[in-house]
This record gives structure tokens, sequence and C-alpha cells, in this order.
């Protein structure tokens, strides 16, 4: 939910203050690690979603199988968090 939430952000931001200066500011992104399970027991885990940093803020790659049983892990931070 959270890099659901963080990629919404990062899109409005870019919509509000254009895509010039939204590059010019630098931000702090949040790198989730999502992992995906088969139930709501959460006792097998079947996949995961890990996200890398780039000069956009994190990209995200699913591993296995994608559910909507999932728990969610700031694993870092992306960009400039001063």
């Amino acid at each position: 939910m959270l890099k659901r939430i963080a990629i919404f952000s990062v899109t409005l931001a870019t919509l509000l203050v254009g895509p010039t200066q939204a590059v010019a500011q630098p931000s702090c992104f949040e790198l989730i690690l999502t992992r995906t399970y088969s139930d709501a027991t959460h006792q097998v885990q079947v996949g995961y979603i890990y996200g890398e940093c780039t000069g956009n803020g994190a990209n995200y790659h699913l591993v296995g199988t994608f559910t909507y049983f999932q728990e969610d892990e700031v694993v870092g931070y992306c960009g400039y968090c001063g």
C-alpha cells in the first residue's frame, strides 16, 4: 500500500510542479520491499516485489506471484533525504 501512495505522490508532484522543476528539486523516496503470500494467514510466501533506485525515484520488479495478501517493509531510501 505504501508503494502505491509513493508512486501516486511522485506522479501528482510532477503534474503540479511540472517536469522541469520536479527534476530540479531533489526528493526523498522510500524503497519498499513487498512480500506476497498465498492467503490471509501469511504463512506461505509466493513472491516479492523489490525496488531499485533510479533518477526519477524507484522502479519496482515482481519476482514470483502477485497477490493481495502482502506485507510492506521500508528497506531504504532513494534520492536526497537531507
